[in-house]
């Protein structure tokens, strides 16, 4: 675990140095895009100065590249993309490819022990990680921390685990505070219950891959913004709350363990 660690750090290390970007959804079979789906809009510095948006291209053929120099496949992939991509189209005023980088991204400590503790010692599966998290914190202009590369973690990592289900977290999140699951599906505005109801639906949109509006139909039959309200309530609490974050992990491992 400790080479792991020092792994995941020189990973770490480089990505700061040199800097990358690029979507982090994976699909079942690993592949990080899907074909058809819309490129989020977002605005780059090119290396003279001048700022773009990827809008600005709308109607041209547009190939992002992302790449990193410690990255093994990419360093792979480069002459190819060199010889059969732009040699073959650099005169086309309708196509472009741009280079995204970006350097100087912070990784918290609580990053580097969850990936070291989630992810085998594979170097390959480290950097896809590794790159997925800087690319959705880029692109989409989010913060690296705990609850985002949790989400990256279990998407990119085949993972052996059985899917945890949203009856699961309410019987664990209700067996933990002592209350029978009817209650949380209540009207009830009882703090313990709120708070229990909350801690639910944060578990609910951490661990799995239902979007908001059908986790709070199934917890208390709430709607996409009192889940919103939630996973942002709880998330606020475990940063200025020590005792509470504990609270929680204890709620996660319980539901880890089954």
């Amino acid at each position: 675990m400790k080479r792991l660690r020092s792994l995941v750090l020189g990973l770490f290390a480089l990505c700061s140095m040199v800097g990358m970007a690029q979507e982090a959804e994976a699909d079942d079979t690993g592949y990080i895009v899907k074909v058809g789906q819309v490129a989020p809009d977002f605005t780059v510095t090119l290396t003279d100065g001048r700022t773009v948006t990827l809008s600005d291209f709308r109607g041209k053929v547009v190939m992002l590249q992302f790449t990193a120099s410690w990255c093994g496949v990419c360093r792979k992939e480069m002459p190819f993309i060199e010889k059969d991509i732009w040699q073959k189209h650099k005169s086309d005023s309708d196509f472009m490819l741009m280079g995204i980088d970006r350097d100087g991204l912070q990784f918290p400590q609580e990053v580097i022990d969850y990936i070291a503790e989630n992810v085998g010692d594979s170097v390959r599966d480290l950097e896809g990680i590794v790159i997925s998290i800087m690319a959705h914190s880029t692109i989409y202009n989010k913060e690296i921390d705990l609850e985002l590369t949790q989400r990256i973690v279990r998407k990119v990592v085949n993972s052996e685990s059985k899917a945890v289900t949203v009856d699961e977290i309410i019987n664990t999140v209700c067996k933990h505070f002592g209350l029978e699951t009817a209650t949380i599906h209540t009207k009830s505005r009882k703090r313990e219950v709120v708070q229990a109801r909350q801690i639910a639906m944060y578990l609910a949109k951490n661990h799995t891959d239902f979007p908001t509006a059908k986790i709070g139909a199934l917890i208390g039959h709430k709607d996409h913004a009192t889940v919103l309200h939630a996973c942002k309530t709880i998330k606020e609490l475990k940063e200025v709350d020590k005792s509470f974050r504990a609270e929680i992990d204890e709620i996660q491992a319980a539901l880890k363990k089954g």
